[in-house]
């Protein structure tokens, strides 16, 4: 798994399919969750997709805490991360670029809503990046490896 953050429209999704790419990887498939409230790879399974770039994910958490509590949500996340883990290791050379984008760059919004989104994304991010082989993040389209 490879997580991938930074700014708002700084080029990261163009980044992940050249990176994708460069690393060998032919037959994938970008999902955006910008409207999303869960991941749905099941009907790929008989595909031969060998990545995915998933874009807006801090979309999609807010889009679910919307709708159900910050447990729930985190919840969902770790199991959803888990079940992604799970496909690249059904097959060899697969890969899960996850793309979430920094909001508010540290800044603590007045809006409680904007500020229980703000700490919901940072906690998932930050599980997310226990489990990523990989983490980059990018600004203005280009990469620093953190991880």
């Amino acid at each position: 798994m490879h997580f991938i953050t930074g700014g708002s429209l700084h080029g990261k999704k163009s980044w992940a399919l050249t990176f994708a790419k460069e690393q060998g990887f032919v037959n994938g498939k970008v999902i955006r969750l910008f409207d999303a409230k869960k991941i749905d790879i099941e009907s790929d399974k008989e595909q031969s997709t060998d990545f995915y770039i998933m874009e807006g994910l801090e979309w999609m958490i807010k889009h679910r805490l919307q709708e159900e509590s910050l447990e729930q949500t985190i919840v969902y996340m770790k199991t959803l991360v888990e079940e992604l883990l799970q496909w690249e290791r059904i097959e060899k050379n697969r890969c899960v670029f996850l793309i979430g984008s920094d909001i508010t760059k540290g800044i603590v919004p007045i809006d409680k809503e904007d500020r229980m989104w703000r700490d919901a994304t940072g906690l998932i991010f930050q599980q997310i990046v226990k489990k990523a082989d990989r983490v980059d993040v990018i600004w203005y389209g280009l990469n620093e490896r953190l991880k």
